[in-house]
């Protein structure tokens, strides 16, 4: 039997096709190749460097925008308080305006009268029964006693008694630093309604003894369903 002879299937190295590595086809680009693919890694290397910088910018804002609102905050709290010292004293005013021109003193006609501050001085207080001194120790006491108020608007004693007396900025003062009030269990209004039964007037605006004060804060949170004690 004659012998048949098999086509081989090896490639010579002229049939497979060369590996080129990237240096050999960095030099087979032509120049416009070699300068268009230069300016794609520049605009590419630029996008990312102004991405960067954008998101940069933009946690900055944010970070400022942030730091504005907390204070823009704490000022509009702030401007909350004032507001509602302020409306509670003139709805205090408002009132017991009417009722205190009942008693025994009546208010004088002049505004500036109405609302003017009271300056206490100890030995203004009058001394019914009491010594000089005695009425000036009295008014020291009186006043280092309610030294941690804010204000201490028209702030004298009653004659008889020597019970404290306030007229509206220092009654708001003492609501105001009341532990009912602190917690929100008091309501403004309802108190003003009790203190217009309670007014008095020194020639100066409406005064309240400490005694109707804390009373009437007593009632109206028990009024308001509380049960808290003073």
């Amino acid at each position: 039997m004659a012998n048949v002879s098999m086509p081989t299937n090896d490639a010579t190295p002229d049939d497979a096709g060369p590996t080129r590595s990237s240096s050999e086809e960095k030099d087979n680009l032509t120049p416009q190749q070699s300068r268009r693919k230069a300016q794609n890694r520049a605009a590419q290397r630029a996008f990312r460097e102004r991405k960067e910088r954008h998101v940069k910018d933009l946690e900055t804002k944010l970070t400022n925008l942030q730091h504005q609102s907390v204070t823009l905050n704490g000022e509009n709290e702030r401007l909350r308080r004032e507001l509602a010292k302020i409306a509670t004293e003139n709805e205090i005013l408002r009132a017991t305006s009417g009722s205190a021109s009942n008693g025994p003193t009546p208010f004088l006609e002049e505004p500036d009268e109405l609302v003017g501050p009271l300056g206490f001085v100890p030995t203004d207080v009058p001394t019914k029964g009491r010594s000089p001194a005695s009425s000036v120790a009295s008014g020291m006491d009186l006043s280092s006693k309610y030294a941690h108020f804010s204000t201490l608007k028209t702030l004298t004693v009653d004659d008889e008694t020597g019970e404290p007396m306030m007229g509206s900025g220092a009654t708001w003062d003492y609501i105001q630093a009341h532990e009912l009030f602190r917690k929100g269990l008091v309501d403004v209004g309802d108190v003003c309604e009790r203190l217009k039964k309670m007014a008095r007037c020194d020639g100066q605006g409406p005064i309240f003894l400490e005694s109707d004060i804390r009373q009437a804060i007593a009632e109206s949170a028990v009024a308001g369903g509380r049960d808290e004690l003073i």
